[in-house]
């Protein structure tokens, strides 16, 4: 085994054993709180393998987090599956797994071209492509509103679920795109969807799942930092109105 693939591996090591550390201690937090039989084992798992993989991927030369990122998305995928919310069973299923694929033999053929030593460097979008991927949110926030109250025909649902839910796959999408590319932008978007991930399980009075996105939120903002200081000045794009 080369080198550099050691030392990757030891890097998904160490932040599995720190995901399974968080989420011991989100355990005890839910159980003091009388949460305990609320907790499902599926929600548990992809929460620490979840957190593996961001925790991983905040180093834009480790590939290895992508494959921890499909597990994530596999029980994310059924876990929606059990709760009949099947527009999150798509995404999960075939937005995210596909673009973790790509995102692995993106990542391993930059390492491959430039080694450890010279990292693909993560980069900001352009101001022109900046505009575009904010329009194609805009988009796929209103398609997914139009989708929710045309084609699925669910009344029974709240328009602010239906809102914070369109949030949450426009988000998710984009930020999965931008990740494959290594631009830095799709950390905003993890941001974004963090957020709405706290809020529409807020509404649906799911309090384990909250805890679980709280704990998203922090990891993803702290990754986006690692992300922002390891973005070269010349990289900025957008930023510098470049």
């Amino acid at each position: 085994m080369k080198k550099e693939t050691q030392v990757l591996l030891k890097g998904v090591l160490k932040n599995s054993l720190i995901a399974i550390l968080i989420f011991s201690i989100v355990l005890v937090f839910l159980f003091l709180v009388g949460l305990k039989d609320n907790i499902k084992g599926i929600a548990i798992a992809s929460g620490i393998v979840g957190s593996a993989y961001i925790l991983t991927i905040r180093n834009p030369n480790n590939y290895f987090g992508f494959y921890l990122g499909i597990l994530s998305s596999i029980l994310l995928g059924i876990q929606f599956y059990l709760i009949d919310n099947f527009e999150l069973f798509f995404v999960y299923f075939f937005i995210f797994i596909p673009s973790q694929a790509i995102s692995i033999y993106t990542w391993k053929k930059g390492n491959k071209q430039d080694g450890l030593s010279s990292e693909l460097n993560p980069s900001f979008l352009s101001f022109r492509n900046f505009l575009i991927v904010t329009a194609c949110f805009l988009l796929l926030f209103i398609a997914d509103i139009f989708i929710a109250r045309e084609v699925s025909h669910a009344p029974q649902v709240s328009l602010s679920i239906q809102i914070f839910s369109a949030i949450f796959v426009a988000a998710s999408i984009l930020a999965n795109i931008l990740l494959i590319k290594k631009k830095t932008d799709s950390w905003y978007y993890w941001f974004i969807f963090s957020i709405a991930g706290i809020i529409l399980n807020i509404l649906y009075k799911d309090y384990v799942t909250v805890t679980l996105f709280v704990i998203y939120l922090l990891i993803n903002s702290e990754a986006g930092l690692m992300w922002i200081k390891k973005t070269p000045k010349e990289n900025y794009g957008w930023l510098k109105g470049k």
